[in-house]
């Protein structure tokens, strides 16, 4: 009966040495995608008629532009090839009502949401 009491006494203390011991020598990469748009704002906002979404690009690429209600239906969708640095999408209100909408810019490895206000 002691035997039995010690060597479970053993299993419950060497338990956590023999998974730390699994753990050794493991190395935990992350794959990280270097962001490609920054500076991603839109100027006026809010605004009544007009605004422009100003962003940079470190590469040239296709960038897709979408504004968004608040329930989440796309309202407007453009494509756009940026060029490498600074780059800008004129966006007209036309019919759409006031209220808050939810803008992004969207390439082949990210998504930039940010809000837009008209009034």
């Amino acid at each position: 009966m002691k035997k039995l009491l010690f060597i479970t006494l053993l299993l419950f203390l060497t338990a956590p040495v023999i998974a730390q011991q699994h753990t050794w020598g493991t190395r935990v990469v992350k794959n990280v995608v270097p962001k490609t748009l920054t500076l991603v704002t839109a100027y006026p906002n809010p605004f009544s008629v007009a605004t422009r979404i100003n962003f940079t690009s470190t590469e040239r690429q296709t960038v897709t532009f979408t504004v968004k209600n608040l329930l989440g239906k796309t309202v407007y969708m453009e494509r756009i090839n940026a060029k490498k640095g600074r780059n800008y999408i004129p966006f007209k209100r036309d019919d759409l009502q006031n209220g808050m909408y939810i803008y992004s810019l969207q390439t082949d490895t990210e998504i930039v949401s940010k809000r837009l206000v008209i009034r």
